[in-house]
């Protein structure tokens, strides 16, 4: 069974997949969530004007057995600080509250990343960064606004010396799936992991015997259960915003420690950052080499 983020995480990672009176119960659990561990089912439904079968059908939803777990869990997150920063936290994105808005999004995008500590995998992680470091190129998989994701974890990536292929669009994505080898691998990055045309790009990959490496925010997707590695990203985007995806931040994040561990691990490293700072040195404004 896949961890659980806090409840907050779990509600952002269904939401899309919720009924629109089943949305009102996650907008209200994730306004109140200092109050939801001492309320009823009843007292829930009456405060998203729904009824009580549908938060049981909510619950049952997220995957908890019954309301009683739900609101354990809740408890929890607020004990251990996950979501009681949260009593008020969609009302505040407000032009006219500019700086309320900033604090709202800085907590939200900061227990995101604590739940993205919490849920990925440190084998799997250290996994993924062998993967390629021994790898004879990264070929990066996306769609959609993801792709400018894939660019910058391609250029970071390639910076230590590693062969890095991203192309602009998903179309060029998929041709270079098709000459993929047994020492490549083709790392995906994509939140909810459903898109057929990722899914098809799996294909390809299994079948040249590449290596696969997923970060999504759904681990039980079609295209995370048959990568040679998934790491499980968090998501916050619905209590911000529930129309449109739009942060990044803990797949950045984990672009981020990959990277790093990376310089940790590349005996290389430092000699390729020296012929790095060599070529670009003068149009960053620095005379000479630094290593």
């Amino acid at each position: 069974m896949q961890p659980k983020g806090s409840v907050v995480n779990e509600i952002c990672s269904v939401y899309d997949r919720l009924s629109d009176r089943e949305k009102l119960i996650a907008d209200f659990v994730m306004a109140n969530q200092e109050m939801i561990p001492t309320m009823t089912t009843r007292e829930i439904a009456t405060g998203s004007e729904t009824s009580a079968a549908t938060v049981s059908r909510f619950v049952r939803h997220l995957g908890y057995s019954s309301f009683s777990s739900l609101r354990q869990a809740v408890q929890l997150d607020n004990g251990n600080g996950s979501g009681s920063r949260f009593d008020a936290p969609i009302t505040v994105v407000s032009i006219g509250a500019p700086k309320a808005a900033m604090e709202t999004v800085l907590m939200a995008k900061n227990q995101e990343l604590f739940d993205t500590l919490e849920l990925v995998d440190e084998h799997e992680l250290v996994q993924a960064v062998k993967l390629i470091e021994k790898s004879m190129s990264i070929v990066f998989g996306a769609v959609g606004n993801t792709i400018p994701s894939c660019l910058q974890a391609a250029f970071l990536f390639a910076q230590l010396g590693l062969r890095t292929h991203c192309s602009p669009t998903t179309e060029a994505m998929m041709l270079e799936t098709l000459s993929l080898t047994p020492d490549d691998v083709l790392l995906f990055i994509s939140k909810s992991g459903h898109s057929k045309r990722l899914n098809k790009m799996m294909d390809n990959a299994i079948d040249t015997g590449a290596s696969t490496i997923v970060i999504t925010n759904k681990p039980d997707s079609p295209l995370a259960r048959r990568a040679t590695c998934v790491l499980h990203a968090a998501a916050r985007d619905k209590m911000l915003n529930s129309d449109l995806p739009f942060s990044h931040n803990s797949i950045n994040f984990i672009i981020e420690v990959m990277f790093l561990l990376l310089c940790s691990d590349v005996p290389s490293f430092r000699a390729q950052a020296g012929l790095l700072w060599k070529s670009l040195g003068d149009d960053k404004g620095v005379e000479q080499e630094i290593i």
